[in-house]
């Protein structure tokens, strides 16, 4: 197992695929900033958000335009794979269409829920590499997953450059997983997803000029849900190295998704409790914040995932010392910023 084993044709590839994917993705969500601004997409301050400046919205929507248009244009070189076109493009457009409805004018949530639900149902049943209908309850899972990886990659798009920062790390790391599996073609996607990301970044980051919004944010959770599905469905991936990969956002999401249904609040309604959001709140920058997610991915993740890679019987065993990790982390955070406090004073 090599992860980094590049013949010169592949990385020529990588860098012709990650250099137009960044640069389309740049001028064409500085075109659908301009577009938010005409059509009154502002996100105001308030005491759900993280910012305190009136910003536009929906400029994700040139970030999702790049990755269509630069994997839809890999047919003319490389064989896209059919789960590219039957699977995951009719609910990127779906969910991208969806989002920037819902940035324009609130959709209800139930609305939101049933489209996000339709997609992921249509990506894990219909294609070549279909799910077994026999087994419902697998079914149903992996579909309630794909649901929750969509909403959780929209929760956490909340601080300057968090969610396209974790774009770029997560679609290189499924390229370069992709790549070492023997699916090139994959590879690229992935790749052309974290450039995507890159390119939205000098908007976002370190001020942000306007947000990803639910037009892209939601999307690359549906995409990243699909990458692992394909991955796992044709054994380029395991389930454990697909969980690892977007650890941090699962956990920060997930359990203070937990906490919050506990502690008996409307958990479907918009809110400021995740540890990103609280540190913000106590006066810490948006950079610093970023530096500490992406440390920990650099830190504990990285090393994580080629452990996996390197040890796959004992696979399962670092997935649990890690989501316990960074469970631990969570907790500790919280309680230091005052959540459990604040409960207890109610």
């Amino acid at each position: 197992m090599n992860l980094v084993a590049f013949d010169w044709q592949s990385l020529y590839g990588w860098l012709v695929v990650g250099f137009f994917s960044g640069v389309l993705s740049f001028l064409a969500c500085r075109r659908a900033t301009a577009l938010a601004e005409k059509s009154g997409m502002i996100a105001e301050p308030g005491e759900r958000q993280s910012h305190y400046v009136s910003t536009p919205t929906g400029g994700g929507l040139g970030l999702v335009f790049s990755i269509v248009v630069i994997v839809s244009g890999l047919q003319i070189v490389y064989h896209v794979p059919l789960f590219w076109w039957q699977n995951m493009l009719p609910g990127i457009l779906l969910l991208a269409f969806a989002g920037w409805r819902d940035d324009k004018h609130t959709v209800p949530w139930k609305v939101r829920l049933l489209v996000q639900l339709a997609v992921s149902v249509w990506m894990l049943g219909f294609g070549p590499l279909q799910l077994s209908l026999s087994d419902m309850g697998l079914f149903s899972i992996a579909a309630l997953t794909t649901v929750w990886m969509m909403n959780l990659y929209n929760f956490m798009d909340g601080s300057n450059g968090m969610a396209g920062f974790q774009g770029v790390f997560s679609g290189l790391v499924f390229a370069v997983l992709f790549h070492d599996s023997g699916q090139p073609e994959m590879a690229l996607i992935a790749l052309a997803v974290a450039a995507a990301c890159a390119g939205f970044l000098p908007l976002n980051f370190p001020a942000a000029r306007v947000f990803m919004g639910d037009v892209a944010s939601v999307p690359l959770g549906f995409i990243f849900a699909s990458l692992a599905v394909y991955g796992i469905q044709t054994g380029s991936l395991s389930l454990q190295l697909s969980i690892l990969v977007m650890s941090v956002f699962i956990v920060d999401a997930t359990m203070t998704l937990l906490s919050r249904v506990i502690r008996r609040e409307q958990w479907y309604t918009a809110h400021a409790c995740h540890v990103y959001q609280r540190l913000i709140a106590q006066g810490w920058s948006h950079q610093r914040v970023l530096v500490v997610y992406q440390s920990i991915n650099v830190i504990l993740v990285l090393p994580a995932l080629v452990l996996v890679k390197t040890y796959p019987h004992y696979a399962v065993a670092i997935v649990a010392m890690m989501f316990l990790l960074l469970g631990g982390c969570w907790y500790v955070a919280n309680r230091r910023l005052g959540m459990f406090a604040e409960e207890y004073l109610r």
